[in-house]
């Protein structure tokens, strides 16, 4: 799965790229080389409070002073971006619109896999 974000984080700029289903549960992250000690304390992070504040919001541009953060919504969630204030944001919502059809497939796939191992053994 962390294969598919490899051109996604390869860009200039771009830290990292993390993917929360609509309850605020981590399904994916990628970090760039230079961030990857981050990993655990995304992983250790509560992401329901800010899922359910983003609510219905289809995409945004999040602009801070010392970066930026992009969201496009999935059905299987949320896709976050977290970039420098220099990343070219076109080439992002180019390589995420790409991504679409493999991040919204990752939930239709766990539900399937949910689904057998509900009949299977409870």
């Amino acid at each position: 799965m962390k294969d598919i974000f490899k051109d996604l984080v390869g860009i200039e700029g771009v830290h990292a790229a993390i993917v929360l289903d609509p309850a605020g549960v981590l399904l994916a992250s990628r970090f760039s080389e230079q961030y990857q000690n981050k990993t655990s304390a995304v992983e250790a992070y509560d992401w329901k409070p800010l899922v359910a504040e983003l609510g219905e919001l289809t995409e945004a541009d999040f602009v801070f002073d010392q970066g930026r953060i992009y969201l496009k919504k999935l059905q299987a969630g949320f896709l976050l971006v977290v970039m420098d204030d220099i990343a070219p944001v076109s080439m992002v919502r180019l390589n995420c619109e790409i991504l679409m059809p493999a991040l919204d497939s990752m939930k239709s796939f766990g539900s399937r896999i949910g689904r057998i191992f509900k009949k299977k053994f409870f």
